[in-house]
């Protein structure tokens, strides 16, 4: 599983902000992550567009990450916002959504543009969907390994870079 650098702090980085007690969860980790940035982090299961299966809206006092309702993959996608989140990528200000989707847009136009990947290069030239996805990769991968062996953050390591 190949990650770049910056990805693997990351996710480090946020699995150090795990509970200690109960079960260690992606809804878990964006809690932590939230309480660690003193701005609450919410998460929303919503009916969005064709094709979005996640949305990541900053408001002034909090986040949010709506979930595409139904999702099968929900935690996958809620790894991908927060990996967004996390790597210091944009989110949409909810300012900025409504004044953009205040004109006649239809859900199939909306779709099409939030799914352009010509818009989602970062100002380095990085591909922020591929990093998120990658963060989320890694971070399901590592809490997978956690579940199974939660004695040692040290042996899941040795493990992922030894194989």
């Amino acid at each position: 599983m190949a990650a770049d650098r910056r990805v693997t702090r990351a996710v480090n980085d946020v699995l150090a902000l795990a509970p200690r007690r109960g079960e260690v969860s992606v809804p878990r980790l964006v809690a932590a992550v939230g309480a660690h940035r003193s701005r609450p982090i919410e998460i929303t299961a919503a009916e969005l567009p064709r094709g979005v299966s996640g949305q990541w809206r900053q408001y002034a006092d909090h986040d949010e990450f709506l979930i595409q309702d139904g999702l099968p993959t929900a935690d996958r996608t809620l790894a991908h916002e927060l990996g967004h989140l996390v790597l210091g990528h944009d989110g949409i200000p909810v300012t900025e959504l409504a004044r953009d989707t205040a004109e006649l847009a239809s859900d199939d136009l909306i779709s099409y543009m939030l799914n352009q990947r010509t818009g989602c290069m970062g100002p380095g030239g990085e591909d922020v969907e591929q990093q998120a996805e990658d963060f989320a990769a890694l971070l399901l991968y590592r809490l997978g390994r956690l579940r199974s062996d939660r004695a040692s953050i040290v042996q899941v390591r040795l493990g992922e870079a030894f194989g």
